[in-house]
């Protein structure tokens, strides 16, 4: 215990004195159900032999060339001594407008989690990786390429842009904790994490531009009304160097009885905000069917492009595979006595 107040002690600090969010990053609606980027404490936090994350957004298709994210997961608890062990591996795929402005990231994750008192679990997670991004600058134009015989902008013309990288990479660490209670009613969940703690260049122009750290804080509370109806509140916040992020959401769901084809069957609906305006409203449909877990969404755009976007934001589908072993793989760490 003494180790995850140290590393706590450490955390929290960061969140106060770091500035908030410029959206360099990907998020998802549905954050719950991609567990590998929501917190690096998240992997192996499931009750099962291995788990497999797949997500696809496609946002803004009605105002231009959408931008679009694909991720995949994979994560393994392994069961020691008073806890558990998770590694995961990481993978997304995002595309961004019409500059094909593309980032490929994998992550590896690897986390401890430490049980205590029965019913409590009290992880941390540390993820690192690479991040590989590059655009195509022939798509863009650039105040210099404004031809005023024509009145139009010529890409054909010199950008005068000297220093400039079509390419960049870089390795990237997040941090994070999660604790949560194992009960039989009432199953807590909160979250703590920090992205980017190396501070890596992000700048195509060869500037020392650097990419500020992300803090995350997330909580949700699954509550049996009966042993078949649920309802589950949930709530995100993130700061990235001067945005500001937070999703408060209610999912509520029917477990079914064994007899039926389906496990369970939820409808959920969540707002998006920066504090300053309401971003969008987003209902959830999802199933649960033979280990497989499957849900859209859609982002019903309010915010003040509303007006060009028609209220279209985002649609987004999840699919979540957990191979439920009810014993899981158990190993033995090495330990030197003295």
């Amino acid at each position: 215990m003494k180790f995850f107040i140290r590393i706590f002690s450490v955390l929290v600090p960061m969140c106060l004195v770091i500035n908030g969010l410029r959206a360099q990053d990907i998020h998802f609606t549905q954050y719950l159900a991609s567990p590998l980027s929501l917190n690096p404490a998240e992997t192996g936090h499931f009750d099962g032999n291995w788990r497999f994350s797949n997500n696809y957004r496609n946002q803004w298709s009605s105002i231009g060339v959408p931008y679009k994210t694909i991720s995949v997961g994979i994560d393994k608890p392994f069961r020691v001594k008073k806890g558990a062990i998770g590694l995961g591996l990481y993978f997304v795929n995002d595309k961004s407008s019409s500059a094909f402005l593309t980032e490929n990231k994998v992550l590896l994750s690897f986390t401890y989690h430490l049980k205590f008192a029965d019913k409590h679990n009290l992880g941390i997670g540390l993820q690192g990786g690479y991040v590989v991004k590059n655009f195509q600058s022939n798509d863009l134009t650039f105040p210099s390429q404004f031809n005023e015989s024509s009145g139009v902008f010529d890409n054909s013309l010199e950008n005068n842009l000297e220093q400039i990288d079509e390419n960049i990479n870089y390795p990237d660490l997040n941090i994070g904790l999660v604790y949560s209670n194992n009960g039989q009613k009432i199953k807590p969940v909160v979250g703590f994490s920090v992205f980017h703690i190396n501070s890596p260049k992000k700048s195509f122009l060869r500037e020392d531009d650097k990419l500020a750290p992300r803090i995350v804080a997330h909580a949700n509370l699954r509550y049996l009304l009966n042993k078949n109806i649920y309802i589950k509140p949930h709530a995100l916040f993130m700061f990235h160097k001067g945005a500001k992020d937070v999703v408060a959401g209610i999912e509520g769901g029917y477990l079914m009885p064994e007899k039926y084809l389906l496990d369970i069957i939820y409808l959920g609906v969540q707002s998006r905000t920066g504090f300053s305006t309401f971003d969008a409203i987003s209902p959830v449909l999802g199933v649960g069917l033979f280990n497989f877990e499957i849900a859209v969404s859609y982002d019903l755009n309010i915010s003040q492009l509303r007006s060009v976007s028609n209220m279209k934001g985002a649609f987004e589908i999840s699919l979540i595979y957990k191979n439920l072993y009810k014993v899981l793989e158990t190993i033995t760490l090495p330990c030197d006595r003295y």
